[in-house]
């Protein structure tokens, strides 16, 4: 609805399943694909009243009926509309694929539970499974033939990619498999004691740690950035029921755990907000959290901080 003299204009269309999520819902099926619920081929929009007349109504607005009326719809806006651009049209179903494919393989629906893993303890662990699609997430991101419409949104993906390859080579570095999930081995077990080694590789391990943690936040906000990225050009509701992805630390003091919400803020919102591992193992400690700091464990810097644990 069009903006008042006072307010701006009002989003009414609503993004409604042709099959329902749940098979007990309005043509539901429980033989449907999960996974392709959520699809653009599943998925019609409508405003509230008929999204509330076609689910009241689902023996006659059944799930043929509906894929007519969409199909019907987008030939006439091919055909008709004035100012329709299919070159555009193709290019963001083009995008569209690509985002569903980034939030199936990053799990992004569980990012806060599978990331807690990483966050919870002194020995971050990820799941076989995660890893490998985290794996493969990287290499198809990197395949990717870009429509060039968007480089803002091109460039954001590319931004995740760098930041999961970095997160997963450096946690790969001192991980090791037991049953279904990599864990982080800890290394400063020695077999014969000798302290001074014991206490250079415990602080080598605690550097690592929350050099994992940090980088696992920079994901985190590589992720909202994508998702900044998709509303702008996109759509502008994307993900706004969901909300910002968050992440979760602990066991502290009493069992408690900490959520976390970071993002890339002010003037870190460049094109590649990520600077490298070199850089950032420099400049985490600005972002708008971070777990530790410091380039390597003679750096100053990681000295004190290590010095204030004790």
């Amino acid at each position: 609805m069009d903006a008042t003299e006072t307010q701006d204009e009002s989003l009414i269309g609503e993004e409604c399943h042709i099959i329902a999520r749940s098979p007990d819902g309005p043509r539901g099926n429980p033989d449907f694909p999960e996974e392709k619920l959520d699809k653009y081929e599943n998925l019609i929009l409508l405003c509230r009243i008929h999204h509330k007349i076609i689910d009241d109504q689902s023996n006659t607005y059944t799930v043929e009926y509906l894929k007519q009326i969409k199909t019907g719809h987008e030939k006439w806006v091919r055909e008709s509309l004035s100012g329709y651009n299919p070159q555009k049209q193709e290019d963001e179903e083009l995008y569209a694929t690509y985002i569903e494919t980034w939030l199936e393989l990053a799990h992004v629906e569980n990012w806060k539970g599978w990331s807690s893993y990483i966050l919870g303890g002194d020995d971050p662990r990820l799941s076989v499974d995660v890893d490998k699609s985290l794996l493969n997430l990287r290499e198809w991101i990197f395949s990717r033939i870009w429509p060039k419409r968007y480089p803002e949104l091109e460039d954001a993906f590319e931004n995740f990619r760098r930041v999961l390859q970095d997160f997963q080579n450096t946690f790969h570095k001192y991980s090791e498999e037991s049953g279904d999930s990599l864990w982080t081995r800890k290394f400063y077990h020695i077999d014969e004691w000798n302290e001074k080694k014991y206490e250079r590789l415990y602080r080598e391990y605690v550097f690592h740690v929350k050099l994992v943690e940090d980088l696992l936040l920079e994901l985190t906000r590589a992720a909202n950035y994508i998702c900044d990225k998709v509303r702008q050009v996109i759509d502008a509701t994307f993900r706004l029921k969901e909300g910002i992805l968050i992440v979760e630390s602990g066991p502290y003091m009493y069992m408690s755990w900490r959520q976390h919400r970071v993002e890339y803020r002010g003037e870190e919102r460049v094109t590649i907000p990520y600077p490298g591992l070199d850089q950032f193992k420099r400049h985490r400690v600005n972002r708008d959290y971070s777990f530790g700091l410091g380039v390597n464990i003679d750096d100053p810097d990681f000295d004190e901080w290590y010095s204030s644990l004790e």
